[in-house]
């Protein structure tokens, strides 16, 4: 579990530094790959046939693959450093940003926790003031804003080490890996996942609508962006962000809510009905545009037309579903 002083006192620049090192490091190991099968393998095949040609080309080729290889690994460790440096980023903007409205409120960080003049020392008894007892209950308002910031940057920050943490232990283990195609297609493929489960865990999904809007505040306009390209329908459904957000998620024309598509896309892109779609990807398409708003034209078509793959029955005619355009408006 991270801690509050671990939190604020982290150097996150250094991770960014770290990944973008990874970066460079890959880029010059897929380069070395390239520059041995094109200078050394190559002119080997082309100038040395016999035996001990075959014999150092094999050898250079497996170099080549291991350096490609190698390339993928790197990059996977770089995705895993980013998101990392990034999630930080949020989980420490946001602490930052508890910490600024604890002194806007009067409040102390003490702990990791907020407190306050009444912390402690609760006014009770009938000869107490009204105004300390409004006093005391915008103070425990207060606190209980600033906390749940603090409550819900260490819990960003813990699940990014967390799952960081995991995966780069496993991408050690992966050194001796030979097969790019191995490396490209389970290990890189792998590590992405877990970058955009990083991400995507720091979205307060289900909190307070003022925590919310607090945690959005937080970010930078870049990082606002990526996100709600990441996840445009989690983004959506959060109470409290501002109401122009959902406008430039959903569509500002109004015509078709595209987070209903992607929702739609989403919920049955690995659906097992085969009858949904027919295995048609313009089903598919159709069905999410009308998830969206689309609403469909019905056109009728001859019994043995094998332009309109996907129909329905409807009594002697056959209703038209498949293509989203020109049948869409």
């Amino acid at each position: 579990m991270v801690s509050y002083h671990d939190l604020h006192g982290c150097r996150v620049d250094q991770w960014q530094k770290a990944a973008d090192d990874w970066v460079d490091l890959a880029r010059r190991s897929s380069s070395a790959s390239e520059d041995i099968r094109a200078q050394g393998k190559k002119p080997l095949d082309d100038h040395w046939a016999d035996a001990t040609g075959k014999t150092a080309g094999k050898r250079l080729e497996d170099l080549a693959d291991r350096l490609e290889a190698g390339g993928d690994i790197m990059k996977g460790v770089a995705m895993v450093l980013d998101a990392l440096a990034h999630s930080m980023g949020y989980a420490q903007r946001t602490l930052f940003h508890a910490a600024e409205l604890a002194g806007e409120r009067g409040l102390q960080i003490q702990d990791g926790r907020a407190v306050g003049a009444y912390t402690g020392a609760a006014p009770t008894g009938p000869n107490v003031p009204q105004s300390v007892r409004d006093a005391y209950t915008k103070e425990l308002g207060s606190i209980s804003e600033v906390n749940g910031l603090i409550e819900e940057a260490l819990r960003e920050a813990s699940q990014a080490d967390s799952k960081a943490s995991v995966e780069l232990d496993k991408l050690a283990t992966t050194i001796n890996v030979a097969n790019p195609s191995q490396a490209h297609n389970e290990i890189l493929v792998e590590a992405s996942h877990v970058e955009f489960e990083i991400l995507r865990a720091d979205i307060p999904v289900g909190k307070d609508p003022h925590l919310v809007r607090a945690w959005w505040d937080g970010l930078t306009p870049q990082q606002q962006k990526d996100l709600m390209r990441a996840d445009p329908v989690t983004i959506a459904d959060l109470k409290g962000l501002p109401p122009e957000v959902g406008r430039e998620l959903r569509g500002p024309d109004g015509k078709i809510d595209r987070v209903e598509m992607v929702r739609y896309a989403l919920d049955h892109w690995d659906t097992k009905h085969d009858l949904a779609f027919k295995n048609n990807c313009a089903n598919f398409a159709s069905s999410a545009l009308e998830a969206g708003g689309m609403k469909k034209k019905f056109e009728n078509v001859s019994l043995d037309s094998r332009e309109h793959i996907a129909t329905k029955n409807h009594g002697e005619q056959r209703i038209h579903i498949v293509r989203p355009h020109p049948n869409w408006y």
